[in-house]
């Protein structure tokens, strides 16, 4: 059995790259043509990829754009928490040398881009999007319209190039040991989650002592537990922003609606059914936790886990196929009140910091990237765990298997419909997630043994504080 602690280090020791130098917080590592960013044409910041097969079809296109364009590319490979913190010291230095032209991670929809075009630090990309926005989805382009204060206007301040969804995985082998299937999951709310604790129950009854029926993160590393939490808020109808921006989640309705989510979020935990490492669970943690057999159920963004065990064989993961088929991908529950309870898709997207060195150079090389042949080629790498967002790169035989029994679920929940996340909406809940107030929120109750109410009063005042910070200055 291979777990994504493995599988990461399979990754690193298979692209032979030095990619172990990226972890270096002091100093990126420079991993292509160039040594210096002075000397290259472009500078290009990318996440640090899951699987060998990511970093090297990122390295290829650039390669290829390199040989077609006469150009040479600065490709720096980083982790996402180091390029969200680099980036952010660097912009608030313009002319500074050092900064990308062009930066890549799955941090940039939800912490970066919002707050970045709101402050005029991004470069509209309207000229690379407007010539291909016949190609992409609906939802990809409402995501990379971003608001920019200082200019007063909303426009494309990043490019789309894959969507991540919201799944929900479990054992289902283990559910059939207790004697339930697949249809005895409910899909109303109350019956969903109590389903979870009934088998935890009797899976550590029949051989399973260790096990906890629930995966959810608790912790304020990464976004799962932001990710998690949203489903909550979501299912008991809370709104915390409307349209026009402005802040609703003090009103009585809302507040009220937010402490019952967070009460019966954190009862989870405090009642044995989460288990106690999720507090500090990193983003992997739920990932190992569910693969280890440690948790029953767990939430994820991508396809990650049960991909994990396809790929090809090793000391890892000699029953890798058998437990494929054992993981079981389902869409979310119905709300309490019976309605569905629509999905929050993450657009993965890159920005090109307005005060970057070589600006035109970096529209060139993404309009290339987002030309389907290439972004096709890059979506490969992933292996499937992520989407495309333009429709026609379904042609791919990567979504051809309409029996893969995760991936017909995953094709569901792309086609069903999505909120608008509420950092697009009004960037100041980009920092709301940099602060990690949502887990933050969470840990008071789960750890601080403050009660739903007063945790639930200190978020709205946290984040009505840094509302109005961002509506009065730039």
């Amino acid at each position: 059995m291979i777990t994504r602690r493995d599988f990461t280090r399979l990754s690193l020791f298979g692209l032979g790259l030095g990619l172990a130098n990226c972890t270096n917080r002091s100093q990126p590592s420079s991993l292509n043509t160039k040594s210096s960013a002075e000397q290259a044409d472009l500078v290009i910041w990318w996440e640090q990829g899951f699987l060998p097969e990511e970093n090297e079809q990122v390295i290829q296109i650039v390669q290829n754009w390199e040989k077609q364009s006469g150009l040479t590319v600065n490709l720096k490979l980083l982790p996402v928490d180091l390029i969200e913190q680099q980036l952010t010291q660097l912009v608030r230095e313009p002319g500074n040398p050092q900064l990308p032209d062009i930066v890549y991670s799955v941090g940039v929809d939800p912490s970066l881009a919002p707050k970045l075009a709101w402050r005029d630090q991004l470069m509209d990309l309207s000229a690379v999007i407007l010539p291909n926005k016949d190609r992409y989805t609906t939802v990809a382009l409402s995501q990379v319209s971003y608001r920019n204060k200082v200019q007063g206007n909303r426009s494309y301040y990043a490019v789309p190039l894959w969507q991540a969804d919201d799944y929900i995985h479990y054992w289902g082998n283990l559910i059939e040991e207790i004697g339930f299937s697949p249809t005895d999951v409910p899909v109303e709310w109350g019956p969903f989650w109590q389903f979870w604790q009934t088998a935890q129950t009797q899976l550590r009854s029949q051989g399973h002592p260790d096990i906890h029926g629930l995966g959810l993160c608790m912790s304020p590393v990464g976004f799962d537990t932001y990710t998690s939490f949203m489903m909550f808020l979501d299912a008991y109808n809370v709104a915390i922003v409307n349209p026009e921006g402005e802040f609703l989640l003090e009103t009585s309705t809302n507040r009220q609606q937010l402490i019952a989510a967070l009460d019966e979020y954190t009862q989870f935990f405090l009642d044995g059914y989460v288990p106690p490492a999720a507090t500090k669970w990193t983003g992997s943690g739920n990932n190992t936790s569910f693969l280890d057999g440690q948790i029953l159920m767990t939430q994820n963004l991508t396809l990650s886990i049960p991909l994990t065990q396809k790929l090809p064989a090793n000391s890892y993961n000699q029953d890798a196929a058998q437990r494929y088929q054992k993981i079981v991908t389902i869409e979310r529950p119905r709300k309490p009140d019976g309605t569905p309870l629509m999905t929050r898709k993450g657009i993965k997207q890159a920005i090109v910091p307005k005060a970057c060195p070589h600006p035109e150079v970096a529209k060139d090389f993404l309009s290339y990237l987002i030309e389907p042949q290439n972004i096709n080629q890059l979506i490969n790498g992933f292996k499937g765990r992520v989407l495309p967002v333009m429709p026609q790169l379904f042609e791919n035989s990567l979504w051809s298997n309409s029996t893969d029994p995760h991936l017909s679920t995953a094709l569901k929940i792309y086609q069903s419909p999505s909120l608008t996340p509420y950092e697009v909406i009004h960037s100041a809940f980009s920092e709301v997630q940099s602060q990690q107030l949502w887990a933050k929120m969470v840990l008071k109750v789960v750890q601080d043994k403050a009660s739903p109410t007063e945790a639930s009063d200190w978020v709205i005042d946290q984040i009505k504080n840094i509302w109005t910070e961002w509506e009065t200055s730039v």
